[in-house]
C-alpha cells in the first residue's frame, strides 16, 4: 500500500492498553479483519474506521491521524527567530537558534553571564524539556527556581512562566514537546514520585 499514513503504530497503542487484535475489534465496533487490515496497512482506512480506533485507543482521531504520518526523517536548519515572535516583556531572543517541526520546536541557546532568556512568544501548550550542554544557567519557574549545571536536564510546563538566567556563559538546548503525546504525560507522573522527599 502506498500511503503518507502508516498504521502499525496502533499495534504499539493496542499493546499499552493490553488488548488483543480482537478486543480492539470488538471495542472499536469494528470486525477483527478490519481492525487487523488497518494494523498492518492492508487497507487505507476511512475516517469513521479510524475514528471508531480512536475511541477506543483512548486518544482523539487527530492525535491518531498525526502518529501515522509518515515522517519517518526530517532535517530542518536552526535559524534565529524574527522579533515578531516576541511579545511584550520577552528578552534574549537574539540568542536563540529555533528549528521547527510542527507544533514541535527545538530551541539552542548560547548565552554570556548575564543574559537572560525570556521568550514566551515562541511557546504554545508544550512541555518543555531543557539540557545544558555548559555553564551553569538558573531556570525560573514561576516562583521556584533551579540551578542547572552542565548535563542537567529538566522536564516542565512550557506554558508556566519561566526565565533562563545564564550564571556562567555556556549553552543548552530547550526542546517543546506538544502535550497531546501520550509517552509525555508519563514521564510526569513519575517525576512526581522522584521528587517526593526522602524520609
Amino acid at each position: 500500500m502506498n500511503s503518507a499514513y502508516d498504521f502499525k503504530m496502533i499495534r504499539v497503542l493496542r499493546r499499552q492498553l493490553n488488548l488483543t487484535l480482537q478486543a480492539l475489534a470488538g471495542r472499536s465496533g469494528l470486525t477483527y479483519p478490519t481492525v487487523e487490515a488497518v494494523e498492518t496497512n492492508k487497507t487505507v482506512p476511512s475516517l469513521k474506521t479510524l475514528d471508531a480506533l480512536a475511541g477506543a485507543l483512548q486518544i482523539s482521531t487527530s492525535a491518531l491521524i498525526g502518529l501515522a504520518e509518515r515522517r519517518l526523517v526530517q532535517k530542518r536548519q536552526a535559524k534565529a527567530e524574527p522579533h515578531s515572535q516576541q511579545v511584550k516583556g520577552d528578552r534574549g531572543l537574539e540568542n536563540c537558534l529555533v528549528a521547527r517541526y510542527d507544533k514541535g520546536k527545538l530551541i539552542r541557546v548560547t548565552a554570556e553571564a548575564g543574559d537572560q532568556v525570556h521568550v514566551m512568544g515562541l511557546h504554545e501548550n508544550v512541555h518543555e524539556f531543557c539540557y545544558v550542554l555548559s555553564g551553569s544557567v538558573e531556570l525560573r519557574i514561576e516562583d521556584k527556581t533551579h540551578r542547572l549545571g552542565p548535563d542537567d536536564t529538566i522536564l516542565f510546563d512550557g506554558l508556566l512562566d519561566h526565565a533562563y538566567t545564564q550564571i556562567e556563559t555556556g549553552e543548552y538546548v530547550t526542546v517543546h514537546v506538544p502535550k497531546d503525546i501520550r509517552v509525555i504525560e508519563n514521564l510526569f507522573e513519575g517525576e512526581a514520585e522522584e521528587e517526593a522527599p526522602k524520609a
